[in-house]
């Protein structure tokens, strides 16, 4: 079979793209042909890439074109990828799939492509089916119809000029119910999300990201805090280095959690830009500041090490960082948000607790940290990622679904 994916980046310009890289890193392993069109290069010595845009003039005028209308309000309103590039070339493949189009590409290159071969769209985040926002938060406008957008401000008349959210949604909303693109959804909440706002002409479906084990694969905590440099009896909580003004991320949350536990002396990894003012909030805890990782074996070795991850996102769909968590035997303590509980069954392989709640997060981490099932929930996690949210599933999955619909 051969196999066009196409996003927006490579493996390490976030988690929908690392998503994508993989399906298509693991589909080639499973002996199949597919290529990874990206719109933004990153030079990260991904396998197997080409330029979404194109090259030379067709690339400059894909870019001018996408950024020209975005000045208007119109976030990549002209398919311009699908007329310079993708038109020429699709017919080398059996299936296409995009992933994520936010800033990269426009919604009716979906619908040119659908008229021509099985088209399929793994939803990410949200701007599939709202104005542009990656999350509405409170927001249920994107319910009825997306307009005066809280996230854009309204404050002077060239901000409600440029809020062209209503118009956005409506093409996307037109695009889904006209053409047959085959919705693909990580999370059942998501999955859920998007039928408030869409209606489609083919069923939608979810089908949950993966993680590969292969790197996960130390004999037990001790020898990943080994291999780190840190004492084997120490507790240790891993947190991403996140900004005090990101919201959606719940940053002040972990902030106050990770306080209210100074008196059990955990040390507290971060990975991520450091932030000098995380750095300040968390005075009086021993930090140890990992930076940017790229390397998967690096990584590996840090969720392997770390007894619990802290997560309060206050929304997101179903987030790569839990699952490579859980292989690393880690058990997460966060909020009940999003498609999270899709993978924490809470109690079992690890704490969720209702968002925004700073009381029930203090208390569940300090709960996790002295209980003596800290280490069997973490296993739990494991086993549970082994046998849900497996490599192999993910590809299984995938190639059932393009079969079906193979002209």
């Amino acid at each position: 079979m051969r196999v066009a994916i196409i996003s927006k980046a490579g493996r390490y310009k976030g988690g929908a793209s690392q998503v994508a890289a993989d399906l298509v890193t693991w589909l080639n392993e499973a002996g199949h042909s597919v290529d990874h069109f990206v719109a933004y290069p990153a030079g990260d010595g991904q396998p197997f890439p080409k330029s979404l845009y194109g090259e030379g003039w067709n690339l400059k005028l894909c870019q001018t074109v996408h950024n020209f209308t975005r000045r208007f309000g119109f976030r990549e309103l002209i398919p311009m990828e699908y007329f310079l590039n993708l038109r020429g070339v699709i017919a080398d493949y059996d299936v296409v799939h995009f992933h994520d189009l936010f800033t990269a590409i426009a919604p009716a290159t979906l619908a040119l492509v659908a008229r021509h071969k099985p088209t399929f769209f793994t939803v990410h985040d949200c701007s599939a089916f709202t104005g542009g926002c990656l999350y509405p938060m409170e927001c249920e406008k994107f319910i009825t119809a997306c307009q005066q957008c809280p996230q854009l401000g309204q404050d002077t008349w060239k901000q409600r000029l440029r809020d062209r959210t209503r118009e956005i949604q409506a093409i996307k909303r037109y695009i889904t119910k006209k053409f047959p693109i085959h919705y693909i959804y990580p999370s059942n909440w998501i999955s859920q999300q998007a039928a408030l706002a869409l209606q489609y002409q083919v069923p939608a479906m979810v089908i949950p990201n993966a993680v590969d084990l292969v790197p996960f694969n130390f004999a037990n905590k001790l020898e990943a805090k080994s291999s780190l440099g840190i004492a084997g009896d120490r507790q240790v909580i891993l947190i991403a280095a996140l900004s005090l003004d990101d919201q959606r991320k719940g940053a002040k949350y972990a902030v106050a959690a990770l306080q209210s536990v100074t008196d059990l002396n955990p040390l507290v990894i971060t990975v991520g830009k450091p932030s000098p003012e995380l750095r300040q909030a968390l005075d009086g805890l021993e930090v140890m500041e990992m930076g940017f990782v790229s390397d998967p074996d690096l990584m590996a070795k840090i969720y392997s090490a770390s007894e619990v991850m802290l997560f309060c996102s206050l929304a997101d769909n179903l987030p790569l960082t839990i699952l490579e968590a859980m292989a690393g035997a880690a058990v997460v303590v966060g909020f009940a948000t999003g498609g999270i509980p899709d993978m924490i069954n809470s109690g079992v392989n690890g704490i969720l607790v209702e968002p925004k709640n700073q009381e029930k997060l203090d208390a569940a981490l300090r709960q996790i940290l002295l209980s003596e099932q800290l280490a069997a929930m973490g296993k739990q996690a494991r086993l549970d990622v082994e046998a849900k949210f497996s490599k192999s599933l993910f590809v299984e999955r995938h190639l059932e679904t393009y079969s079906k619909f193979l002209k």
